[in-house]
């Protein structure tokens, strides 16, 4: 049997930038293995494209298996970490901001459905609603519990209408995934004229990256904190601001709401005087990073034209 940090479960890929469609120009570091403090996944090259600022490991490493060699896990196992109340009560907040934005209820496409909260939260407060999920033990979930039509497809790759949905919600997803250009334009396709797409990623230019590097630097490493592209959560496009806006207007999407915010600490302290201080350092660094677009995430709503 294969280890799980083994480089050969991967098909490692020339990476052009999906936004700009160039080879990427500056080396950020590298990732995983014996360039990660616990040694989790396999190392990767993390590259940025100046262009547009979008980060990626090239060679990109492709899961030789397929998406369920990363996801086709147990749901409760995988979403551990998670508040599953706190996420039900945050899709519910979600969903009435974009009923306020669109100003009425309609059909919602959730991309991406993990557990199932927002179809939850759409169902029981009247919303027209199915979703999007790839792993078939995370679409099995969403359906057991929510009894609502999950498209088992990657989205880029669906028969979900076009011109149909009057709100899709990729959260926390398009990192995860390895065509984002692809998955913007598809949503572009579906969303009616005017309709919305509610949007979440991590902030990769944000102080929280740019001060972990530069510590990795102090340390004498190659080492970078972007990114996580064999080893969970699989993060494998690191977006920033400018990155993200370049994204949605190539597809006619316009933000209305756009908010770079610090979320929390990202580094759980590993024991020791030095993980101690590297944990109490991170908490530092995103209690400060609320200023311009510094932080660590950036949520928008953006309007199909």
């Amino acid at each position: 049997m294969e280890s799980q940090n083994s480089s050969d479960l991967y098909v490692w890929t020339d990476q052009r930038c999906p936004i700009c469609e160039k080879k990427p120009d500056r080396f950020v570091g590298k990732r995983g293995g014996v360039s990660h403090r616990e040694g989790l996944g396999v190392e990767c090259e993390i590259w940025r494209c100046t262009s547009c600022s979008l980060v990626f490991p090239n060679p990109m490493p492709f899961p030789k298996n397929g998406l369920g060699q990363h996801y086709d896990v147990d749901a409760d196992d995988y979403f551990k970490e998670h508040d599953t109340e706190g996420r039900l009560d945050g899709a519910k907040s979600l969903l009435e901001r974009a009923e306020k934005i669109l100003g009425h209820k309609g059909k919602l496409l959730d991309v991406g459905v993990g557990r199932g909260e927002t179809l939850v939260a759409a169902k029981e407060l009247g919303w027209d609603a199915e979703g999007v999920e790839p792993s078939s033990t995370f679409a099995d979930y969403a359906e057991e519990r929510t009894g609502l039509k999950i498209w088992r497809e990657p989205i880029e790759d669906s028969s979900v209408p076009d011109n149909e949905y009057d709100v899709i919600v990729l959260a926390a997803v398009l990192e995860h995934l390895y065509t984002p250009d692809e998955i913007v334009r598809r949503i572009s396709q579906a969303l009616k004229p005017g309709g919305i797409l509610y949007l979440d990623v991590p902030n990769e230019a944000g102080l929280y990256f740019r001060v972990g590097n530069a510590y990795q630097k102090l340390r004498g490493r190659d080492w970078c904190v972007n990114l996580a592209p064999t080893f969970s959560p699989y993060h494998v496009f690191g977006f920033s601001p400018k990155a993200l806006k370049k994204l949605l207007a190539k597809y006619g999407l316009s933000p209305v709401y756009w908010n770079v915010y610090p979320g929390t600490s990202l580094v759980p302290s590993r024991g020791g005087v030095v993980g101690l201080l590297e944990s109490a350092a991170s908490k530092v660094v995103t209690g400060i990073s609320s200023y311009g677009e510094m932080g660590t995430y950036i949520e928008t709503w953006a309007r199909k034209a």
